[in-house]
């Protein structure tokens, strides 16, 4: 009986110890606040948290593709061909910043599909159906709104598009946001990431 309640507190312990360790939304520096590109989806608990997402994954993107000119355009262009070649190493790109904000938006089980061991962007939570009806129109929109409206969003289905528009990317914050929470966020699940020191 002792050995078992010694088990019980234990755990409790650990798990408790484990949340403590967990960033929260609150925690975070903001460090692009004062850059409010993400204003709509209200539906969010933490708006600001997804604008600082944009900002940091952007700032990411610039910083190792292209330090030196830190142009937008030509760093998405970069990023996004290293996921069609696979060579992308996401490791090397993200930054401590990012990785918390990671850390944060990873404990929002309703943004993410965590089902069978593959961590996927949930495009049916209607966070992401706001920033897909904010994205400013073009083609690619048309094409992203109706792979939405039929359930069959993916990478796969939308990268020719996005590719003929990639300048959009840097032009458009709520499209950054959607590759980012994508393509970026999202893939952080599959790689090892060391502690962020708090």
């Amino acid at each position: 009986m002792a050995t078992k309640l010694f088990l019980i507190t234990l755990a409790t312990g650990f798990l408790m110890l484990n949340c403590k360790n967990k960033p929260k939304a609150s925690d975070l520096d903001y460090i692009y606040a004062s850059e409010n590109v993400i204003s709509e989806c209200k539906l969010t608990p933490n708006i600001q948290l997804l604008n600082e997402a944009v900002l940091s994954f952007e700032n990411d993107l610039i910083n190792f593709y292209d330090p030196e000119n830190k142009s937008p355009n030509r760093a998405y262009t970069k990023f996004l061909s290293t996921i069609r070649n696979g060579s992308i190493d996401y490791s090397s790109i993200v930054s401590p910043h990012s990785k918390t904000i990671f850390e944060i938006l990873k404990q929002d089980d309703k943004l993410w599909n965590l089902k069978n061991k593959t961590n996927t962007l949930n495009y049916q939570n209607p966070i992401i159906a706001c920033i897909i009806e904010n994205i400013k129109p073009s083609e690619f929109t048309i094409t992203l709104k109706a792979l939405a409206h039929t359930n069959s969003l993916s990478f796969r289905m939308y990268d020719e598009e996005l590719r003929r528009n990639t300048i959009l990317a840097s032009q458009d914050k709520y499209l950054g946001l959607f590759i980012a929470l994508d393509l970026y966020y999202g893939k952080l699940f599959d790689i090892y990431l060391s502690p962020v020191k708090h």
